[in-house]
């Protein structure tokens, strides 16, 4: 079981203290910390055993907070703690999940070689690759659509995500999703292009090993929230998507339940994207598929005098 000692500090005096001290910091004018508060923090960080950790833990969660109204004591004792040759990283990394931000650029900066170093660690917890695997994203996404500044390259983040491997994709494929479906529809065609498209471009894998099931249902996801940008959208993302397990097909009933304005975009771009997540699917194993086929023959016919709509229909299953 992995610990999580950020909720241990919670719930621990040094992590109560620092909370106190954060919240002094917070009644400041913004300018540094005064002298009495440093040697209070200093002392706090600097504690031995068990007691020192729980309290540089959650510090470690409030660095974001911290580096902007205290940027030089936070330089000098709570960015160090990130880097690997510190015994506290792999703690203070975990706990750097709850901040609720990435922090601004200039601290990204400062902790981007430990940052993506986590992403190739055989000890790093697989929800903290997950979870950091959708900060990669959201910075690609600043950059991309409002041009933060934040000093990372796709190339950098694609290679972070090919040292995890696959079980991070899902979570790239999350968050594009939810940044599409925050789109209103006369807005999904060019924030696409504009942002999503180069966005997914640049981060995801191109390694054939790293496509797996696990990853169909939000690939699936973002192409349902395209609008009219289905179209084009399918041809990026399909060849990356790999047939869900037969015994759950959950994909393709999102996918019954697509508007019409999306099938009727492009009829035989939402067969090939059905094909994609169905594969070989054994003869009337996939509920749903027959409702998904019958909305395609009747915006157009000649589809179901197709070799794949044929294939597809005999694995539908006779109980929908």
């Amino acid at each position: 079981m992995v610990r999580d000692l950020f909720n241990d500090a919670l719930n621990a005096p040094p992590g109560q203290l620092a909370e106190v001290l954060i919240n002094r910091i917070a009644r400041g004018d913004g300018s540094e910390i005064p002298d009495d508060l440093r040697a209070r923090l200093d002392r706090l960080i600097d504690a031995p055993g068990k007691l020192g950790l729980l309290a540089r833990v959650r510090l470690a969660a409030g660095v974001p907070y911290l580096f902007d109204r205290a940027p030089n004591w936070t330089m000098s004792r709570l960015i160090p703690l990130f880097n690997w040759s510190s015994r506290d990283a792999a703690d203070v990394w975990s706990a750097r999940k709850y901040s609720g931000y990435v922090g601004s650029p200039e601290l990204f900066g400062l902790v981007k070689q430990p940052f993506l170093q986590m992403f190739g660690r055989s000890d790093t917890p697989a929800e903290d690759l997950r979870f950091f695997a959708e900060w990669l994203t959201a910075i690609l996404i600043a950059n991309q659509a409002h041009n933060v500044g934040y000093p990372l390259l796709a190339t950098e983040a694609r290679s972070a995500l090919r040292l995890a491997g696959a079980r991070a994709l899902p979570s790239v494929g999350h968050h594009l999703a939810i940044e599409m479906e925050r789109a209103t529809e006369d807005q999904k065609l060019g924030h696409w292009r504009a942002v999503v498209a180069p966005v997914f471009q640049g981060i995801w894998p191109l390694d054939v090993e790293l496509q797996t099931p696990a990853a169909t249902f939000k690939l699936v996801q973002i192409l349902l929230a395209t609008g009219a940008a289905f179209p084009e959208a399918c041809d990026i993302i399909i060849p990356f998507i790999r047939p869900e397990d037969a015994h759950s097909h959950t994909t393709v009933f999102s996918i019954t339940r697509a508007g019409d304005a999306l099938y009727e975009a492009a009829p035989s771009k939402m067969l090939n994207l059905i094909a994609a997540v169905i594969g070989e699917a054994p003869p009337g194993s996939v509920y749903g598929l027959g409702k998904a086929l019958s909305r395609l023959r009747a915006i157009d016919a000649e589809l179901a005098n197709t070799r794949k709509f044929q294939n597809l229909a005999t694995c539908a299953s006779p109980h929908d």
